[in-house]
């Protein structure tokens, strides 16, 4: 699924920024998002990585459990987990997280609005 153009959407990011914060509320991180959609990418991106960061170095499976929680894909993280620094590692690791919580939003939305008709 292209999730690109659902970057540029102030709805969908919203939606995003509100489920990553309820996933990292979840595990004692907190996460805020001004609901500025057209940084919202980095604003949540810069945020998010230094709290990866911290569980790469100090609580891994804390971090398992967070992956698994967003529904990460366990072939991408093991993908970017040999290539190099924690911080980069951090960044690749936010990104991935950015964008699946994206791609959940969108299909949400997706079979929401399909299956308003059936009513």
């Amino acid at each position: 699924m292209n999730i690109t153009p659902y970057f540029d959407k102030a709805e969908y990011l919203n939606a995003t920024a509100e489920q990553i914060r309820k996933d990292f509320d979840l595990h004692g991180m907190e996460i805020k998002f001004s609901g500025n959609s057209e940084n919202a990418y980095n604003e949540l991106l810069y945020q998010i990585v230094p709290h990866i960061a911290r569980l790469i170095e100090s609580n891994y499976k804390k971090l398992l459990d967070l992956l698994y929680r967003i529904d990460v894909n366990e072939r991408k993280v093991s993908g970017i987990v040999s290539d190099g620094s924690a911080e980069s590692l951090a960044e690749a690791i936010a990104d991935l997280i950015i964008k699946r919580e994206l791609q959940k939003i969108v299909v949400r939305k997706h079979y929401k609005s399909d299956n308003q008709g059936f009513n």
